[in-house]
């Protein structure tokens, strides 16, 4: 759980700040309108949600399932 977090919020993170960056350089170059701004504004919001969710949720088990996840999610028996 604490690594699909983890990686939700890098994935989510790195999406928005690329998304936005990419929304900002087209409004800049072609111009844009108010109805346009708010698409886009939410567009950045939706995808970043949606590539966040999509890499916690499909994170492959190979990553899940690694010792050093193991050892930093599960206490050890001395414990």
């Amino acid at each position: 759980m604490v690594l699909r977090l983890g990686v939700f919020l890098a994935a989510g993170s790195t999406a928005y700040v690329t998304l936005a960056s990419v929304f900002w350089a087209v409004c800049v170059i072609l111009g844009h309108n108010t109805m346009e701004m708010l698409y886009g504004g939410t567009a950045v919001y939706l995808f970043t949600l949606a590539f966040a969710l999509e890499g916690a949720w499909f994170l492959p088990e190979e990553i899940r399932n690694s010792s050093a996840f193991t050892r930093l999610t599960q206490r050890s028996p001395s414990d």
